[in-house]
Parts: C-alpha cells; structure tokens; sequence
C-alpha cells in the first residue's frame, strides 16, 4: 500500500497479508458463538418456566437447580466462544501491517506474493525512518557532564549541529545524557534533537556539534 520514499503516519496501512484462512476461522468461531447464544437463551428459559412451576408447587426444587446448573454450564461454553471469536479477531489482525511511527519509508524488500513471517534476523519488510525531528547522537568529554546535567534539568542547552560539506546551521537542544561513562574514551554518549522541516539533515550522516551547556553573562 506504499511507495518507496513515501512519507507516513502512525498507523498507515503498509501491507496486506493473506487472510483467507483468518478470515474462514473467525466466521466459524462466530457461527459457534451464535449457536451457543441461542442455546442459552433456551436454556434460560428453561430455568424461568422451571422457576414458575416450582413457584406453584409443580415442580421440585432438585428440577429448578438442575435447569440451574443447566445455565451455568451453558454459560461457561458461551465465554469459551467468546474467546474463540476474539482469538480468531487477533490472528486476523496481524494480516495488516501499519506503521508504527511517522517517517519516511525505504527500499521495499517484499513484492505481491513474497512469503514472509515473522523474524529478528531476517529482512524487514521496510524500514520506517523517524525524519523530523530528528537526534543526534555524539560523546560528551566527562569533565563537562557536570554542566550537561545541570543544562539538561534546566532546559536551557543549546545544541548547533553543521554539515561538514554545508554552511547551512542548524539549533537545538540537549534530550538525553547516557548513564555511564567509556572509561577508555573518557566521554558519555548525550543525544540532541533538532527540527529538520527542510530535511537537511539526513539519518546515518555525520553532523559537527557546538553544545552550550553554561553560559556567564556579563563577566569579563
């Protein structure tokens, strides 16, 4: 249901899977919910005229809790088709596959008729790419954390990121200040984000980074 490229949202329909057979399983498993509704229903009336006669003295008690149990019983299989129906209702849905986030699309990997299933090591269908904003990641030397952090509680940082082949600027803010410091490199990993309407900025490029995290004003 997309092009290569292409931009979305959150919930976007991307492909759609075979579903003849989740399809066929879920009109069974509501044809036997129904079936087993109007069985209840019989047997609650059952219990009512059962209830009517005992009332005038017809009929016994053993017979009312007998229908009773009766119902119970009956009851118990109607939540289990319930179950049935909405399990039927879950496999059905995984034959659509939407967009978990908002980005631009990728290369496309699959064509009509390509099987696939479900994998961690094997390719993704496509690969959704968050655009706008968009972070930053870089390592931070450990003798400014102490700065970052208070920066960072404040809100007030200020991230500018530069293309090495462009004059073109970009202003943003500090986000994100890992938990540990490389002891080899000395540095913690922070992470930046920055508006990127004009999609200047690309995901996976290199990108300079100037990070003001204390500023003293009106000092010599």
């Amino acid at each position: 249901h997309i092009k290569e490229g292409q931009f979305v949202r959150a919930g976007d329909i991307l492909f759609t899977l075979d579903n003849r057979t989740d399809t066929v399983n879920l009109t069974r498993a509501q044809a036997q919910l129904d079936k087993e509704l109007a069985s209840l229903s019989e047997n609650q009336r059952q219990l009512a005229r059962s209830k009517e006669l005992f009332a005038q003295k017809f009929q016994s008690q053993s017979v009312v809790d007998a229908a009773q149990t009766t119902v119970n019983a009956q009851q118990a299989v109607v939540d289990a088709a319930k179950a049935a129906v909405a399990a039927a209702k879950v496999s059905l849905g995984y034959s659509r596959i939407v967009a978990p986030v908002s980005g631009r699309t990728g290369l496309i990997n699959v064509f009509p008729g390509s099987l696939v299933q479900p994998s961690t090591s094997g390719a993704a269908l496509v690969t959704i790419t968050q655009m706008d904003p968009v972070a930053i990641t870089f390592p931070l030397p450990q003798r400014n954390l102490s700065d970052a952090l208070d920066s960072l509680k404040r809100g007030d940082s200020v991230a500018m990121a530069s293309l090495p082949d462009s004059t073109l600027s970009f202003k943003g803010k500090l986000q994100f200040i890992d938990n540990v410091v490389d002891p080899i490199s000395g540095t913690v990993k922070v992470k930046a984000v920055f508006d990127n309407k004009e999609m200047k900025l690309w995901p996976g490029a290199y990108a300079n980074i100037d990070l003001s995290v204390l500023t003293l004003k009106d000092v010599v």
